[in-house]
């Protein structure tokens, strides 16, 4: 692992470890960590929504026909790294405090009612995310072939608070190739659907190169479990 690598999966974690409010949404994770990153002074450019086009993406063997819009790229002494992150999540409601105030909700006849507000939306979709994270992993190789005078990697990360990540699907699930069960070893070669449905049209299976790892560890945010996986690529 590169020194680059390293010192952002370790901000990454802290990261992680230290937040105290829930976040909205991956939109939200996003430019929350790369601000984190920008602000700790360790790197000389961190920028988000790094664009690659299709066209330059397809040399390296990326197997969609969309362009590539990479969640955050970090630079440090000429090098870069790639981030990509997903946040899927389940229901959660919680107080909200705007402008000093604790907003509270009110019914149709215009009385307060409770404090809570939903926060974090339930996601489902566990196939499609799953499958995008090890989409993830291999645009980070696909970079890292494109450029690798300058490109030493990148890491793919999901933080979420629905198990279903965590156990991962029935063995005979549609997305059982794509699962990130804690505990799995020796990902590697051939990922594909056990059979392609109107769900799974236009993501094709993919070949990794790497072997990668899934080891899930758990936090607390606002007073609700969470977990994440960190995967270097």
């Amino acid at each position: 692992m590169s020194a680059l690598i390293h010192s952002i999966t370790s901000d990454i974690t802290s990261f992680i470890e230290r937040q105290q409010e829930l976040m909205f949404n991956e939109r939200d994770f996003q430019m929350q960590l790369a601000v984190a990153l920008r602000e700790s002074r360790r790197y000389d450019d961190v920028e988000v929504e790094y664009f690659i086009p299709n066209e330059i993406a397809t040399e390296g063997g990326y197997e969609w026909t969309s362009d590539l819009r990479l969640d955050i790229v970090v630079r440090k002494d000429g090098k870069y790294a790639v981030v990509e992150l997903k946040y899927p999540t389940k229901r959660i409601e919680a107080e909200i405090h705007r402008f000093g105030k604790l907003l509270k909700q009110k019914d149709k006849d215009g009385k307060e009612g409770n404090k809570l507000f939903e926060i974090v939306k339930n996601q489902g979709a566990q196939d499609l995310v799953s499958y995008n994270f090890w989409k993830d992993v291999r645009r980070v190789e696909i970079i890292k072939s494109l450029f690798p005078e300058s490109v030493v990697g990148g890491v793919a990360i999901m933080l979420t608070n629905e198990p279903y990540y965590i156990h991962g699907p029935k063995q005979n699930s549609i997305c059982a190739a794509y699962s990130t069960a804690d505990g799995r070893k020796g990902v590697t070669g051939l990922l594909d659907w056990q059979r392609y449905t109107n769900t799974t049209k236009g993501k094709p299976g993919f070949t990794l190169d790497g072997v990668y790892n899934i080891k899930w560890d758990s936090t607390t945010i606002d007073g609700h479990q969470f977990h994440y996986t960190i995967v270097t690529i």
